[in-house]
């Protein structure tokens, strides 16, 4: 250690071996200062960041997590509404786009890369060109036929976002890449132009991404929804219960993110205190879905595939039929059935569900028609996975519809215990004060 003094000190002779010795140590521990301590004062306006653990609680605490809508209007073809300076998606468009960077260095392990969009092409002969008035960034691709997160995460976030949970905007697109490595996961390979039919890219939910410095994966966990937050207990449940709906095993806290509106750091404080106007708990990767769940995420069995879903009861306890009850009896406790991924601390594992809970989802699900149910797997083209070759698109949509409205069935006909039953119950049957509420179930949700 005298060595490394000493050598400093000649290389720096301005300073003193009292400021060197100081600042070496800081300079190796800089991780741990950076979450802990005050930051150093700078010319540069102050990272929008959550600078103590309690800041960051109150913005989960305070955030929303649901918006009312009438479920029945919403269009799952086109998904949600797009903003208007960047890219107009539509269903199969053909994107083409410059490679930017390999998906290794994005971290995760579904294949994807970054790219900047040149073009877009839709089935109508309509052709969207680069112009000043497009302020598009880099945008994430997933890619490969056999990627089933192309398939699943399309199905989940638009089913999510048609309720009114907060999630990213997935669309279907096919996707030729420029300039573009053999294998733009990893970067690897001969350049030049690659062409990937089975492809999807991200709109990101608005708002600033916000976490505590130095944890920029830091996310939410279930465990904070269900402890922390301040909404509901049935917007909770009712969000959780759809965890389980969609078997979204892969459920770490990175998979969530907390975005604030509005975000104020007041450097007067330290450490300096960090506010939002406003703030959402969004479900940001809903990939491994559709599928059996279980501890390794797997592929093949947990991300759409119609056997294993089929095959995963939504009850793991209670969920007993109002049909079913005596007279006076009060229904068990229920238990949603969903087994985490080993990865998932603090995730959602066979979460127990409110009445409540059960009774806002039901009549929400209750409300998707026929059409919108098999638009959810259209868009989703779960008929382009490699196990569906030959086989029509109508039957492939029609079998994953009939085990959808037989799953939303077991939520309908179910009773569970009430936790916490709201003075006026409208607030779970009929959220978005509509005249009437749709009941496109054969049971009834309450």
């Amino acid at each position: 250690m005298d060595t490394q003094f000493r050598s400093l000190h000649l290389g720096f002779v301005s300073r003193t071996t009292a400021v060197m010795a100081l600042s070496l140590p800081l300079f190796f521990s800089f991780n741990a200062w950076g979450q802990t301590s005050t930051p150093a004062a700078s010319s540069d306006a102050p990272k929008q960041e959550f600078y103590s653990a309690q800041d960051r609680q109150l913005a989960i605490k305070q955030a929303s997590i649901f918006k009312a809508k009438n479920v029945g209007e919403a269009d799952i073809m086109a998904g949600p509404k797009q903003k208007k300076d960047l890219f107009q998606f539509h269903f199969k468009d053909k994107v083409t786009c410059e490679f930017e960077e390999p998906g290794a260095k994005m971290g995760g392990n579904t294949p994807k890369f970054l790219c900047k969009i040149i073009k877009v092409e839709s089935a109508d002969g309509t052709v969207q060109t680069l112009t000043p008035d497009i302020k598009e960034e880099p945008v994430k691709v997933k890619f490969g036929s056999d990627n089933r997160e192309v398939y699943a995460e399309i199905a989940s976030s638009r089913l999510l976002w048609a309720l009114g949970f907060y999630t990213d905007a997935w669309f279907p697109i096919q996707v030729t890449c420029t300039n573009c490595p053999a294998n733009p996961e990893t970067g690897s390979g001969a350049v030049g132009l690659q062409s990937y039919p089975q492809a999807s890219i991200v709109r990101k939910f608005d708002g600033h991404k916000m976490y505590e410095m130095g944890k920029d994966d830091e996310g939410w966990s279930w465990k904070e929804l269900q402890n922390l937050n301040g909404r509901p207990s049935y917007e909770k449940d009712g969000l959780r219960l759809m965890g389980a709906f969609i078997d979204h095993s892969d459920n770490k806290p990175p998979q969530q993110r907390l975005v604030c509106h509005g975000v104020n750091v007041d450097t007067s404080t330290k450490p300096y205190k960090t506010t939002c106007k406003e703030s959402d708990m969004v479900v940001q990767d809903v990939g491994a879905t559709f599928g059996g769940g279980g501890l390794f995420t797997n592929n093949t069995t947990a991300k759409a595939n119609l056997h294993e879903w089929s095959n995963t009861h939504v009850w793991n306890k209670g969920g007993v039929r109002a049909d079913k009850l005596k007279p006076n009896q009060q229904p068990p406790e229920c238990q949603a059935k969903l087994t985490k991924s080993l990865t998932a601390k603090d995730g959602l594992d066979n979460p127990t569900i409110s009445e409540e809970g059960r009774r806002f989802t039901a009549g929400l699900l209750c409300q998707l028609s026929d059409q919108q149910i098999a638009d959810l797997f259209k868009a989703a083209r779960f008929a382009e996975m490699p196990e569906n070759q030959g086989k029509s698109e109508d039957a492939v949509v029609q079998a994953w519809v009939a085990t959808f409205k037989q799953k939303r069935e077991d939520v309908a006909a179910a009773r569970c215990q009430w936790h916490n039953q709201p003075a006026d119950l409208a607030v779970i049957d009929n959220p978005a004060g509509l005249p009437t509420v749709t009941n496109n179930c054969t049971a009834s949700p309450r």
